[in-house]
This record gives structure tokens, C-alpha cells and sequence, in this order.
């Protein structure tokens, strides 16, 4: 059976398009709704995803005034959604920095029960320095010491995990047993930033153990996403790029003693789709219409970790900056922003539209057979396990791919045309 894509939907409000709930095609009022979230889960479960995914943000953006940057708690919205779903995956984001691993451990482990194995940790280091003042801290810690703190964070987590045996729980009835307590052990952790005794309070995960994502791609991001990571959401713009990216992560996760084949990447695509070339343009200009100048600005100032972009000239070419990123802040969104600025001779206002569709991720506007065209061509190429779909709207930007992309992907023989197990363990672990 030949290699199947794998998919995954990342659900952002009404659309990650920034002040799109201006558009006619949205309908922002319901969007902390669980009808609108479970709407849009069912729609990607309809299309057979791997997996429904929810980003994190620990402050409010500096745009709030002009756009819905609001955001839930995403362990909350998932559990609500494990009720609705049977098959899709359930990937939550949590921060290493402004958490403690006991909690998540629990938090996810307790989420793994409820879904019946379809639970997934997207692990962040939290990039933005505005957080840290919303959990009793001045600044942001460095890039690197927050990637120290989250390496052994991750550890704790794993090790919690693994504190119950899957033969823990006896349950036999007739001698008053409920568990072998030999199968449950303390881990008496104690490192560097983490004292955590254990055991948890939930038994094993019914995956065993729970998969990983994990979405950074700073050199620390990849030693720690090929060390741990089962998907890596990855933001890449060219086939080489890709390419590079994803045997940089595979060769890294030989080293540290795993299989290439453990390791699922999966670059962000914002699919903008009509029946025509032109509809599919005219389309994508009027979703990036209703954002305003100084907005796209403020949100690229916290991209690139507060530097301060609103005094520069809107149409002059964006400058490199690369040797300018505060050293807190994230490392490989602003460079890959800057050198796709530089390689492709963008000004400040186009380099801001293009963030302002797609959070900076690649942009595919066109049909429904040129977008399946490029989703294949990627796969085939070997720059991508598959992809991260992030709807410039919701619900129809979804429901158009789930409708008119995946049946093509389908016909193709590159996407399922059933889920073939319950877990997503089980998903990814397909072809």
C-alpha cells in the first residue's frame, strides 16, 4: 500500500486570517461557542484528519482593539470535544515556561481517558514577552534557558506517564483488589528546575504513551522535536527548504537513537480556494482586506519578540533585522520571515500583508485540483509527511478543503479514504 498524507486542522477562532471576522463568511459571536467548535471538529473529522489541533496564547494581543485574538483555554475546548468525536486526534498546546510537568502530565493523561487514546501534547517554550507578565515575571527568560527548562520538562511529563504500568489496575472484585501497587512507582525526579516525586493520580494513557508535538525550528527546537516530538508543525515556504528541514530533524532523531520513520513533519498551508484561479484571488484579496496597516504592524512587532517595526516606512524594502532579534524571543519565525523578505524583495507592508493571511505560513490561493497539485507535489518530494491546514476562515474555509481538496487527495491514492484505527497513535503510526 503506497504512503499516505497526513493531515491535521489548526483551529484558530473564525480563521487564523487576521480581522476576519469581518467577513460575511464568518460569524465571530458564536466562536467561543462549543456549537462552533464542535462544528468545526466534526467537519475535519468528516475529512478524515489525523488530528484537530488548538494553539495556546498566554496574553492578549496588541491588535485586540481591531481583531478576535482572543483565545480559550484548549484543554478545556478538547475535553468538551472528546464528547463529539470518535476518531479524529485531539492535539492541545501548553507552555514548558508557564506550567508545572505535573499538571500537564495529568491534564493530558486525564484528557487521553476521556477521548478513549486520542489526546496530544503540543509542547512551547512561549515566545512572547507580554506572557511573562501575566505569570509574575519582568521578562521573558532567554531562548535558550527556556529550551533547558523544557527539555527536562518534558522529561518529568514522560517519566509521570510511565509511573503506571498498563497492568496496574487488577480491578478484582471478589478479593477487594483494585490495583498492583508494585506497578506504580514514585520517579523521584529532582533536576535542575523540577523536584516531582509522583506518581500521578490517573492510570497509563490508553496509547501507551502519549504523542508529542512539538513546533519549534530553532536549532534547539529541532534537537528537542527529534528527540521527542511524533509531529513537528514546521513552517517552510520552498521544496528545498523543506527538504533540508525534514532530513536536518530525521538525522537528528538518528542520533538520538530513534527511527527517521518516528518523526511525522508537517508544514503549515492556508489553502484560499474557488472554482476558478481568479475567484480564488479575488477571494484571498478580500480576506486580507479588512486587517489595518498599524494592526498587521503590532502583531509583527510581538512576531519579532517587540521589536519595534511601527516607525518604519511602509513601502520601503523590510530591512535584515536578523542580527536585531531581542535574544528572549523566538529565533526561527522572524528569521525565516526576514529571509523570505530579503529572498523575495518584499517591502514592510507586503511582508505584513503576507503574515497578516496566514500567520506566516505558506499561502496556497486556487483550485481545488491546484492546490491538491501542490500538496502532492510537496509529498512526493519528500519535503512534507503532510500538512497542517490553517483555514483563513472558519467554518467555510474548512469545509471548501474537506469537500473539494480531500476527495482529490483521495482519488490520487495519497489520503485515506478510512480511518483504518481509534487512536492517533494509530493514525500516525499509518504508512
Amino acid at each position: 500500500m503506497s504512503k499516505k498524507m497526513h493531515l491535521a486542522v489548526f483551529a484558530q477562532g473564525v480563521g487564523v486570517a487576521q480581522s476576519v471576522w469581518r467577513s460575511p463568511r464568518t460569524n465571530p459571536l458564536t466562536m467561543h461557542s462549543f456549537d462552533h467548535w464542535s462544528s468545526v471538529a466534526r467537519t475535519a473529522e468528516r475529512g478524515l484528519f489525523d488530528a484537530f489541533f488548538i494553539a495556546d496564547a498566554l496574553n492578549l494581543s496588541p491588535a485586540i482593539a481591531t481583531d478576535s485574538t482572543d483565545r480559550p483555554d484548549p484543554i478545556a475546548v478538547l475535553s468538551a470535544l472528546s464528547v463529539v468525536t470518535e476518531r479524529i486526534g485531539l492535539i492541545g498546546t501548553s507552555s514548558t515556561t508557564y506550567n508545572d510537568p505535573y499538571t500537564v502530565a495529568r491534564q493530558f493523561a486525564t484528557l487521553d481517558h476521556l477521548s478513549q487514546g486520542r489526546a496530544s501534547w503540543n509542547i512551547v517554550t512561549t515566545a512572547i514577552p507580554a506572557a511573562a507578565e501575566n505569570y509574575g515575571s519582568s521578562r521573558l527568560p532567554d531562548h535558550e534557558d527556556r529550551y533547558v527548562r523544557g527539555e527536562e520538562f518534558v522529561d518529568v511529563v514522560q517519566a509521570l506517564w510511565d509511573g503506571w504500568d498498563a497492568e496496574a489496575i487488577v480491578a478484582d472484585r471478589a478479593n477487594g483488589v483494585w490495583t498492583d501497587s508494585s506497578r506504580i512507582r514514585r520517579i523521584n525526579h529532582h533536576g535542575a528546575h523540577f523536584d516531582v516525586e509522583g506518581p500521578l493520580t490517573i492510570p497509563r494513557s490508553p496509547q501507551g504513551r502519549i504523542p508529542l508535538a512539538q513546533a519549534g525550528s530553532s536549532p534547539s527546537g529541532m534537537k528537542l522535536a527529534a528527540r521527542v516530538a511524533d509531529l513537528v508543525f514546521t513552517t517552510q515556504h520552498t521544496i528545498p527548504d523543506a527538504v533540508d528541514f525534514v532530513e536536518g530533524v530525521r538525522s537528528l532523531a538518528e542520533g538520538s537513537g530513534r527511527s527517521r520513520r518516528d518523526v511525522k513533519i508537517l508544514p503549515g498551508v492556508t489553502p484560499i480556494i474557488g472554482a476558478t484561479e481568479s475567484e480564488a484571488r479575488e477571494l484571498a484579496a478580500e480576506l486580507g482586506s479588512f486587517v489595518g496597516e498599524q494592526a498587521t504592524l503590532k502583531v509583527l512587532n510581538q512576531t519579532f519578540g517587540g521589536l519595534d517595526l511601527e516607525s518604519l516606512d511602509l513601502d520601503e524594502p523590510f530591512p535584515d533585522l536578523r542580527n536585531e532579534l531581542p535574544r528572549n524571543a523566538s529565533i526561527s519565525r522572524p528569521t525565516l520571515l526576514i529571509e523570505i523578505a530579503l529572498r523575495e524583495g518584499l517591502s514592510v507592508r507586503q511582508l505584513a500583508q503576507r503574515v497578516s493571511l496566514s500567520i506566516g505560513h505558506r499561502t496556497l490561493v486556487g483550485t481545488p485540483d491546484s492546490v491538491a497539485d501542490d500538496l502532492q507535489a510537496w509529498f512526493e518530494a519528500g519535503a512534507a509527511d503532510g500538512f497542517i491546514i490553517l483555514p483563513a476562515d472558519l467554518p467555510i474555509g474548512l469545509e471548501q478543503f474537506v469537500d473539494n481538496v480531500i476527495p482529490r487527495l483521495q482519488d490520487r491514492g495519497i489520503f485515506r479514504t478510512a480511518y483504518q484505527g481509534r487512536t492517533l497513535r494509530d493514525h500516525l503510526n499509518e504508512h
